[in-house]
């Protein structure tokens, strides 16, 4: 049976697949994305590939990050003790509030996908109130 961070990448290279999302599916052709997502499909156990399609048919997402203690989809804070689990990769965890898979990031994944605000929002936000205090100081 494959450990539960494998269990964690397939999904994910499954999803992204599927979706047409992501470097892996726009490398491949047509006819490769159909081999490599059977060949997923073969490795996932039946229970958890059951689980990814019911999510998939009510438009859900099936894996996402768990993002400062919080499953990213539903924005749930997850109890220590299931943050523990996913630290350690002793299961793979489904989030009490959507459904949904969750995985803890690497570091290096963190950092290269961006995890910081939107650029411009705090600054323009800033701008704002600068200015406001200086219309305020004239007067």
């Amino acid at each position: 049976m494959p450990t539960p961070a494998h269990l964690t990448a397939s999904i994910r290279r499954l999803c992204d697949l599927e979706s047409g999302r992501g470097p892996l599916a726009s490398a491949l052709s047509d006819s490769e994305k159909r081999f490599e997502i059977g060949r997923l499909r073969s490795i996932i156990p039946v229970s958890i590939l059951a689980h990814h399609d019911r999510m998939l048919q009510r438009g859900k997402r099936t894996i996402v990050p768990a993002l400062d203690g919080a499953c990213s989809a539903c924005h749930r804070r997850l109890p220590a003790s299931q943050l523990a689990r996913l630290r350690t990769c002793q299961d793979l965890e489904v989030c009490d509030g959507c459904g949904t898979f969750i995985y803890l990031e690497s570091k290096r994944e963190s950092r290269s996908s961006g995890s910081a605000k939107p650029s411009g929002v705090k600054s323009k936000a800033a701008a704002k109130i600068r200015n406001s205090k200086l219309e305020i100081r004239k007067e």
